[in-house]
């Protein structure tokens, strides 16, 4: 009972049971399969039964996932342990993604009540991190990137309890670094950078000492070199494959995820003015245009937010703030505007190590604006959570169904063939690789059948075709019938 008394112990346990019934509820199956999420549960799958990715390669540090792209790998362990614990579905999909946000929700609150030295500070921070819309959206459903954020908070955090607290936290704080390599690919440029700054302003201020730093280097590059060696090998062209223990480093020939990045464009100088728009783009307007990374109404932290963001980088910049938790936040947040600089027509899943930071910012500035009166920002927030909650349950989770990356048709399509077993299946379609996938990912169906590309400019009577619906008037499709799914148009002979 005393636990209860403790009305700052209860309103932990309220926000977060919000937090908890808000990501839960018609989890995990009101969203359809992403098409990234079934390329990670195809490759988690495999490994969770036989030890290898989906092209027999032993405990890849770096997936190949498409065959011409690729997919970092930390998502789909930690996915390969839930099926090898609950068998292959989309709670085990969807699990870890949705456990590690509920933990960073309490990490966050740990995070700020450390900063501040106030449990209310902390409480509300956790408010906003529970309802804000980009961590609510990313909870339901799992890909890749979105790792990244999560595992960075986890590694800063532990950095500020070993600068602050014990220097056991600090080494700590190293292996989630290293960790948080495998997360996504965009952490290259992110992790080393913040890692270097923060170790001379660590150093400069006497903070750490020589020693700390190198086992600090040496902690984060034994994780780390596995992945640092396929990145060489790679950037240098040396097609090898290269056995560390059980584990893997391949060279991807086919690697197309560089056409993604600055440095490596045709015209750097126009691309960088692209990439900054781009870049404003995102943060202003906190919409993308992908409607399973955000709505327009309501953007990725709420509109209102970005007004206490500015408030709080001007007080920051102003007053010289010397809380080392705030400027961890703030390095941080700089540090993902050039991640966003580097990358080609960034969007929010691409540009999501920003969202913590400019959630602390948002909490900043409203300690800033409201002093002891928050009362009135908390109703206005709690009234944008009701109303986007509404609006994600009515309307919003049907243009994410709707949109091509989860199906638009997809899913249906499958569910018709299945009725067919023992017919030949022929595609003609640009992502016949992605069809495949996501097929194989709800049924092996097509183990036993012709699936393939072709042309169809003659059609066989004795085949069932899969085209895009819009290339249905291109064709002669008498003696068939057709029946339209979405992006999808199945032809079968009468």
């Amino acid at each position: 009972m005393s636990f209860i008394k403790d009305k700052y112990k209860l309103l932990f346990i309220i926000i977060f049971l919000i937090a908890v019934i808000t990501r839960i509820i018609l989890w995990p199956t009101l969203l359809e399969a992403n098409i990234d999420e079934a390329m990670t549960a195809i490759n988690a799958s495999s490994i969770a039964n036989t030890g290898k990715d989906m092209y027999g390669v032993s405990f890849p540090v770096y997936l190949e996932a498409w065959g011409f792209a690729g997919q970092s790998v930390m998502l789909a362990y930690l996915t390969a342990f839930c099926i090898k614990l609950f068998g292959m579905s989309m709670f085990s999909i969807r699990l870890p993604m949705l456990l590690i946000s509920l933990i960073s929700i309490i990490v966050f609150y740990d995070f700020t009540k450390r900063i501040f030295k106030d449990k209310k500070i902390a409480l509300l921070a956790m408010f906003l991190l529970s309802i804000t819309p980009w961590h609510i959206l990313q909870s339901k459903w799992a890909i890749d990137c979105n790792m990244f954020p999560h595992f960075a908070l986890f590694s800063t955090y532990f950095l500020y309890r070993g600068i602050t607290e014990k220097k056991l936290y600090l080494y700590i704080s190293m292996v989630f670094f290293g960790l948080t390599m495998y997360t996504y690919g965009v952490s290259i440029y992110f992790i080393p950078l913040f890692l270097l700054i923060s170790a001379i302003y660590l150093l400069k201020n006497k903070k750490i000492n020589i020693k700390e730093l190198i086992i600090c280097i040496l902690i984060y590059m034994i994780i780390f070199t596995p992945l640092f060696i396929m990145y060489l090998i790679n950037f240098l062209k040396i097609d090898k494959e290269i056995n560390l223990g059980i584990f893997t480093i391949t060279y991807f020939s086919e690697q197309t995820r560089t056409n993604d990045m600055l440095l490596f464009s045709d015209n750097i100088l126009n691309q960088l003015l692209k990439n900054i728009i781009s870049l404003l783009s995102v943060i202003f307007t906190q919409y993308d245009n992908l409607p399973w990374n955000a709505t327009s109404i309501f953007g990725t932290t709420y509109h209102i937010s970005i007004i206490f963001i500015i408030i709080a980088l001007i007080n920051y910049f102003r007053k010289k703030e010397n809380n080392i938790g705030i400027k961890i936040f703030v390095l941080w947040s700089i540090l993902s505007l050039f991640v966003g600089i580097f990358i080609n027509g960034t969007n929010i899943n691409r540009l999501n190590i920003i969202w913590y930071p400019l959630i602390f910012l948002t909490l900043y500035g409203i300690l800033i604006c409201f002093k002891n009166k928050k009362t009135l920002i908390i109703i206005i927030y709690t009234i944008l959570f009701i109303s986007y909650n509404i609006f994600f349950y009515t309307s919003y989770y049907k243009d994410i169904n709707t949109s091509f990356c989860f199906g638009n048709g997809l899913k249906e399509s499958y569910e018709f063939l299945s009725n067919y077993d023992n017919s030949k299946y022929y595609l003609n379609l640009d992502n016949t690789i992605q069809f495949r996938i996501y097929i194989n990912f709800h049924n092996e169906i097509f183990n036993q059948n012709v699936l393939e590309k072709t042309s169809i400019e003659k059609l066989d009577e004795n085949s069932i075709y899969i085209i895009k619906s819009t290339d249905i008037d291109k064709i002669d499709i008498t003696g068939f019938t057709k029946r339209i799914y979405g992006e999808y148009t199945i032809l079968k002979s009468h």
